[in-house]
């Protein structure tokens, strides 16, 4: 079987979307020996290496969209596989092969006020469209599973959940790294509270700011560690306004490197949104050693809800007390590590490829 995969996402520091689908590309050949792949992207991707599959790069003008329904859509023709793996939430507009579409969430289905109507309109029409295509579905939580079925008139049975890993380089750096990254970033004798993610209005960020604010009065050495990108859904002045506090940085991105340092750096990390599919920071965190405040919603819930200290309502008097506890229950806070040690294995990239594996095979069968 011939197997084409959107590798739009793929690239250097690849995140969300892009890191899904490299570490599905980094297991699902070397299990499905007799079949080949051929991934399509849009820019070179070295330094990573799919050695079990070619790759063909299909230079990107305007957006993914048009990539998509242009040479994407073209190379498919060309190449005639037998199915094509669509990991970036929808089909191409006019492709009507087998297909397998991994559905990370349906927020612009949901919660079209999150983005801009340009952007909202479209992609509602053509998720749509797609479920209502795609021969299987893969969606990272029962969560997302929920949704989409209580929105849209498909057969349960067409949509598999198949839960994300957390790959082995997110594990605790040794003290002296992080002594010397944490003196580095200035951060020596400070209690800091992490964030990392988009910045995203869904994930609450003045709230979190606030609660610091309130954990101050009772530890006046405590700070905020935001690293994310802008992605347009605060305005300058609501930027300049978060971060003007001198206990707040913000650094757009760190290197790829440099994440295990940052997560075990932290006294606690903190991720107060109202819907995610998954969630891959709290877990690379916990992967880390370090504990997790969370709000209580979505996926967040379903996956984390015994290994967080969980915020019900967003409330900054509620998120101050849980950053509270989450610093000075040491027994708690050592619990919920040990419990994620004792489960990591069940957030294992190989484990899922065989999943979806199982799932192709089953397609090619039928």
């Amino acid at each position: 079987m011939k197997i084409a995969v959107d590798g739009y996402e793929l690239g250097r520091g690849a995140r969300g979307v892009g890191r899904v689908t490299q570490n599905l590309l980094l297991h699902l050949p070397g299990i499905m020996e007799g079949d080949t792949f051929v991934v399509l992207v849009k820019q070179d991707i070295s330094p990573l290496e799919l050695p079990s599959a070619r790759v063909v790069v299909l230079p990107e003008r305007g957006g993914f969209l048009r990539w998509q329904n242009g040479p994407l859509r073209r190379e498919l023709r060309k190449e005639k596989p037998d199915l094509f793996i669509a990991a970036n939430y929808i089909l191409p507009l006019f492709f009507n092969g087998e297909s397998l579409l991994i559905e990370h969430d349906i927020s612009v289905v949901t919660h079209p006020e999150w983005y801009t109507r340009r952007y909202a309109l479209p992609r509602r029409f053509l998720t749509a469209r797609s479920l209502a295509k795609a021969r299987r579905i893969i969606v990272p939580s029962e969560y997302i599973k929920t949704e989409i079925l209580s929105r849209f008139a498909i057969d349960a049975a067409r949509i598999h959940v198949c839960r994300w890993g957390i790959e082995e380089k997110f594990t605790r750096a040794a003290e002296e790294e992080v002594h010397a990254w944490r003196a580095k970033k200035g951060l020596t004798e400070r209690v800091v509270v992490g964030f990392l993610g988009a910045l995203n209005r869904r994930r609450h960020l003045p709230l979190l700011i606030r609660a610091v604010e309130l954990l101050r009065r009772e530890r006046p050495e405590a700070m905020l560690f935001i690293v994310g990108s802008d992605i347009g859904s605060f305005s300058r002045q609501e930027l300049a306004q978060m971060f003007h506090p001198a206990w707040v940085r913000w650094e757009r991105d760190l290197p790829e490197e440099e994440l295990r340092l940052f997560y075990s750096s932290l006294d606690v990390f903190a991720f107060l949104s109202e819907y995610e599919g998954f969630g891959f920071p709290p877990l690379e965190a916990l992967a880390c050693g370090t504990p997790i405040v969370l709000l209580r919603r979505g996926a967040l819930e379903e996956i984390f809800s015994d290994l967080a200290f969980m915020v019900e309502e967003p409330a900054a008097e509620e998120v101050a007390q849980a950053l509270i506890l989450s610093l000075t229950d040491t027994v708690s806070r050592r619990r919920k590590i040990e419990l994620f040690a004792d489960r990591r294995r069940d957030f294992s990239w190989a484990n899922t490829a065989q999943k979806i594996a199982r799932l192709l095979r089953n397609l090619e069968s039928a």
